[in-house]
């Protein structure tokens, strides 16, 4: 692949994951009950107590091992960032090439894999088990689909 295209499946992927941070730490913020009563929320993001989204943050499908999705999201996105931004591409270390970006890209990759399975199992539960719509949390999986699609292209 072309620099130019790399640069720019990078940038796609900084971008979504900053957008997919944003959705977790709104959904974290309102699993933690500090938006609810917000009026600086703007009512499409279902921050009012009846919506669909807060109802959903009170049921077994908003935590996985007793810590909530959009916690570990947080940590998924900021990795993600940290990884995409940060990480050379190989170091040269004691005369041996080491190459993290390579790794943590792997390591990476099987967590994207993972948010896709989830999200697809957590979006069946919305609509068959809950029988509810939360748009938001469509955003949240079809952002872990994309970046999983871009995941795939730069490793």
């Amino acid at each position: 692949m072309n620099q130019s295209f790399m640069v720019v499946l990078r940038l796609s992927i900084v971008l979504l994951s900053l957008m997919g941070l944003a959705d977790a730490l709104y959904f974290t913020l309102a699993y933690y009950a500090r938006i609810r009563k917000a009026r600086w929320v703007p009512e499409m993001l279902c921050a009012r107590e009846a919506s669909s989204c807060v109802a959903v943050l009170r049921t077994p499908y908003a935590h996985v091992f007793g810590v909530p999705n959009s916690l570990l999201g947080i940590v998924y996105y900021v990795l993600l960032i940290i990884w995409i931004l940060f990480v050379p591409r190989h170091a040269i270390l004691l005369g041996h090439v080491w190459t993290p970006f390579e790794t943590l890209g792997v390591l990476l990759l099987g967590a994207s894999l993972c948010t896709v399975v989830l999200g697809f199992y957590l979006i069946y539960a919305l609509r068959r088990v809950l029988r509810t719509h939360c748009p938001l949390c469509y955003a949240a999986h079809t952002i872990n689909l994309i970046l999983f699609a871009l995941l795939i292209l730069v490793s």
